[in-house]
């Protein structure tokens, strides 16, 4: 019972702290670098963008999301809502997040950081492309080829 309970901890922190922590640092950088530039204004919109894609999947994704550092594994393949324009619509999110967070802080360190992240995130996305080929083979390439954005 202690192992469930610790794995449910677990789950929910990574569930909701994750995504929660890079919305509270997007705002953190929109106050801390304001500025009333061009790179600010498509850095803030890029990193909105980003956050709704970001939210918008992990909400419709429910139960079979997963923080993304083990094995794939499926549960069920989400084709509707943003997951029907999208696929790994968490990654891109994430992605598009950060790129805002470089446009708005233009500091060379926090730059290669969230490159290596998004670096990541898309031999992740090639990972789970991989895995869900393997596992739903035609139903998945079909799906995929309904998506305007891919990898």
């Amino acid at each position: 019972m202690k192992i469930k309970s610790e794995r449910i901890i677990k789950r929910y922190q990574l569930e909701h702290l994750v995504p929660l922590g890079l919305a509270l640092i997007s705002i953190y950088f929109w106050i801390t670098y304001f500025k009333s530039d061009l790179f600010f204004t498509i850095g803030l919109i890029t990193n909105i963008i980003g956050l709704i894609i970001w939210w918008s999947a992990k909400i419709k994704l429910g139960d079979n999301w997963s923080a993304g550092y083990s094995k794939p594994k499926l549960k069920k393949l989400v084709t509707n809502g943003i997951y029907s324009k999208i696929t790994h619509p968490i990654y891109w999110g994430i992605n598009i997040t950060l790129i805002g967070i470089i446009l708005i802080t233009k500091n060379i360190l926090l730059t290669i950081i969230c490159l290596t992240i998004i670096v990541y995130f898309f031999r992740r996305m090639k990972i789970e492309d991989s895995f869900l080929i393997k596992k739903l083979g035609k139903k998945y390439i079909v799906y995929k080829n309904k998506t305007w954005l891919k990898i």
